[in-house]
């Protein structure tokens, strides 16, 4: 992978460590978690999800990323899953007062969000239609 840098206000150049995609977020966050290695996450998710983060001011859990078709059919999911893709990411989130605030920021940088009582699903799928989704 090439290096990763973050540009600060001022334009000063960081380079971000190993396995860094933004200052907030790593490549092991999102692969899959059958340790297989598929797929390369989409930057245009991470930086989304990066501009999501910055606006909460409190770190994320990155539930699911990048799924192979083996590893989405053992959890029950669609084989039209958007994670397949490397498009997709599961937020955790659990109480009624974080999901809201989180949503209320999410909705900001993503056109396609779905809420589970235990996360936040986010894609940058444009193959789907836009809206939000309740699982």
């Amino acid at each position: 992978m090439p290096n990763a840098f973050v540009y600060d206000m001022e334009g000063k150049k960081t380079m971000l460590g190993k396995g860094k995609l933004t200052e907030h977020f790593t490549r092991k966050e999102f692969d899959c978690q059958c340790g297989c290695g598929t797929g390369e996450i989409s930057m245009d998710l991470v930086e989304k999800l990066e501009k999501a983060r910055t606006d909460l001011n409190r770190p994320m859990r990155i539930n699911s990323g990048i799924r192979c078709l083996e590893h989405n059919r053992s959890i029950g999911s669609r084989d039209t899953s958007s994670h397949i893709k490397c498009v997709a990411a599961d937020i955790g989130c659990t109480s009624m007062s974080d999901r809201h605030e989180l949503l209320s920021i999410l909705l900001k940088y993503f056109k396609r969000v779905g809420v589970h009582k235990q996360f936040i699903h986010v894609d940058v799928d444009n193959n789907k239609p836009n809206g939000v989704f309740v699982y």
